[in-house]
């Protein structure tokens, strides 16, 4: 049984462990001499989505701090979250990425992301997702809130909002520029899968043309 995790201290009174799962060491880095100037705390780094995961397990960590995209799968903290959820529900996670896309940014909360933040966001931001996050609390930037929030007005609902788990996975690799049958190895599919839901995305996406869903893509994942 997984024990329930309570915070009774603030953030500062004790010794903190973070793990930081990121596949760029310099990120992971800043991010970590950001945090230990202002928290005490260690600092696990992990640059795979396998050495975060071991990192879990053997450090039993406070906060978990993961990348939307790892490699190049543009969904890998996505599915990162829906793991750690399902064996520990109470642990912290707070979402940090590059991408500004609201699809993304609901698909990460509602796998149980507890905070979501840019990489570029100026460190007091970092520090205030960070305690709130830790404090067993929840924290969004506030761009990413409003487009969110507009995502339920009629009229400004994205097409991208109706993707399943398998299309965005997908559609992730079109962005990189692989091609089907790489898709279909990566993935793990059938070729003819892998056709059928690009034919489903280009439909879902109103592209044109393999070239436009290409274009879509990177637009998708980019939050334009």
């Amino acid at each position: 049984m997984t024990p329930t995790r309570t915070l009774t201290a603030k953030p500062d009174e004790r010794t903190r462990r973070i793990v930081i799962i990121d596949d760029h060491p310099v990120v992971a880095e800043g991010w970590g001499r950001i945090i230990r100037a202002h928290l005490p705390c260690e600092i696990i780094p992990a640059a795979t989505a396998l050495e975060g995961w071991r990192a879990w397990r053997t450090a039993r960590p406070d906060l978990m701090v993961i990348d939307l995209t790892l490699g190049n799968d543009k969904i890998a903290g996505i599915k990162l979250i829906d793991r750690f959820r399902k064996l520990d529900p109470g642990l912290p996670i707070l979402i940090f990425t590059m991408h500004r896309s609201a699809v993304l940014a609901r698909r990460a909360l509602h796998a149980g992301a507890n905070g979501i933040i840019n990489k570029d966001s100026p460190s007091e931001e970092i520090l205030t997702a960070l305690t709130e996050v830790l404090s067993g609390g929840n924290y969004l930037e506030s761009r990413l809130a409003t487009q969110i929030a507009l995502m339920n007005v009629p009229g400004k609902r994205s097409t991208g909002t109706s993707l399943t788990s398998r299309e965005e996975e997908i559609l992730g690799m079109i962005a990189d520029g692989m091609s089907y049958r790489q898709i279909a190895d990566r993935a793990c599919i059938s070729y003819k899968t892998v056709s059928n839901v690009s034919l489903v995305l280009r439909e879902k996406l109103d592209a044109t043309s393999l070239a436009d869903l290409v274009v879509k893509a990177i637009r998708y994942f980019e939050g334009h």
